[in-house]
């Protein structure tokens, strides 16, 4: 809030203006602000939503705006005065920490060492230095709404508890967010909803942070890139989703083209191996047979209990090219390979990686099959030098060929 606040004044030049006016603090333009505010939120949203959609993930089943729960944070906030365990001070509200059941129990620290580090801002009515705002009293000009200790605005935390609450109920499952968060944010969200006699959540999935070339990503170093970037540059959304896919989520990931390089191969191996399937399968008048090849189920099964323990997405992976691995070897035998297509298909879905083949000329723009069997014929004749140009002139087009003991086959370069 005080960042988008921060950011809103910059772009609406609201501060030179309160200077000529020589008035409050902004100048009397509380409503222009309170509309860049808005603005500049939909404007990030929005971004966002569309990121998430390029990468083909859906959105949540709600997306609760903090300014839609300012009643409900305003009553969560009273609970906890009521219960001892927040107070006001000047228009300010304050989570009393000394309060609290077990402070720290999440992120495993102490109070007393917290706060050697802690410090109370000028301004500021807090009893101790690790107290928290649960409410902020509004200063001249900004975005503010009422409430029994005046007009103001909720602190950061409470905004959480309120929601989450409401919509999962005092005790869910899963909360989730970056490592970073783990104190004091999630810590503080644990102290005040717990303070107002709700459970909260059971299990904390915790992410690792995202680093470019092993430096923090930021816009001031100039090194961080988009989603709109990456699928300018390599076209697939799931290089990336595999980047993310083989590392365990709790740890960090470290972006570089040559990562994406090593990807792209992933991805390649399996969609060569889904060409293949498809070829063996079409040759065959072959569909997916309804009995189940246990070596399949197996590796099914070792897939779930990977994906049970704690999410681990890498072991899941490495069991989805196990099975590609199999299936290679057994290439031939229609009715595994059948089998198996359903496997892996099945599998990648759950990481929401697709595999896909443009095998018809008409796809391509040019008949595929004539250069192959002018390049057969010139092998043939031990024309070697018009055989490659054949060859180059189709990776050119975007045609990867394949000589195998049935012949020249021929897929699409991911």
């Amino acid at each position: 809030d005080d960042k988008i606040i921060e950011k809103a004044i910059r772009s609406s030049k609201l501060e030179a203006s309160a200077t000529k006016i020589g008035g409050s603090a902004y100048g009397g333009e509380s409503s222009k602000l309170e509309e860049k505010v808005e603005e500049i939120s939909r404007k990030y949203l929005d971004a966002y939503h569309e990121a998430m959609a390029i990468l083909g993930i859906a959105r949540p089943d709600k997306e609760p705006k903090a300014t839609e729960y300012i009643p409900k944070m305003v009553k969560f906030i009273g609970v906890l005065i009521k219960k001892g365990r927040a107070y006001e001070a000047g228009g300010d509200v304050y989570f009393d920490i000394n309060k609290a059941d077990n402070y720290g129990k999440l992120s495993n620290q102490v109070p007393g060492k917290m706060e050697a580090g802690a410090r109370i801002s000028p301004g500021e009515n807090k009893k101790d230095p690790l107290d928290f705002a649960l409410w902020k009293k509004a200063k001249t000009g900004e975005p503010s709404w009422p409430s029994p200790w005046g007009a103001g605005r909720p602190g950061w935390h409470i905004e959480c508890s309120a929601m989450s609450s409401d919509i999962l109920g005092d005790e869910f499952d899963i909360h989730g967010g970056g490592i970073d968060l783990i104190f004091p944010h999630h810590e503080n969200e644990i102290a005040q909803s717990e303070g107002a006699g709700k459970k909260f959540a059971k299990y904390w999935v915790h992410n690792g942070l995202l680093t470019i070339k092993n430096e923090k990503m930021a816009k001031s170093a100039g090194n961080f890139v988009t989603i709109k970037d990456f699928i300018a540059g390599y076209k697939d959304p799931d290089y990336l989703k595999l980047l993310f896919l083989n590392t365990h989520y709790r740890h960090p990931v470290d972006y570089t083209d040559e990562k994406i390089g090593e990807m792209k191969s992933q991805k390649e191996r399996l969609q060569i191996l889904a060409a293949q399937i498809g070829r063996k399968l079409s040759a065959a008048g072959c569909r997916l047979s309804g009995k189940g090849d246990k070596r399949i189920e197996k590796i099914k099964e070792k897939f779930i209990d990977a994906m049970d323990d704690d999410f681990n997405m890498p072991q899941g992976l490495a069991y989805i090219f196990e099975l590609a691995l199999i299936t290679n070897k057994n290439i031939d035998d229609v009715e595994f390979i059948s089998q198996a297509k359903g496997a892996l298909f099945e599998l990648l879905a759950v990481f929401g990686l697709e595999l896909c083949q443009k095998t018809g000329a008409k796809d391509l723009g040019m008949d595929v099959k004539v250069l192959i069997n002018k390049r057969a014929e010139a092998r043939k004749k031990g024309d070697f030098k018009e055989a490659d140009t054949i060859r180059i002139e189709l990776e050119a087009q975007g045609i990867i060929l394949e000589d195998t003991k049935d012949g020249t086959i021929w897929r699409q370069r991911v």
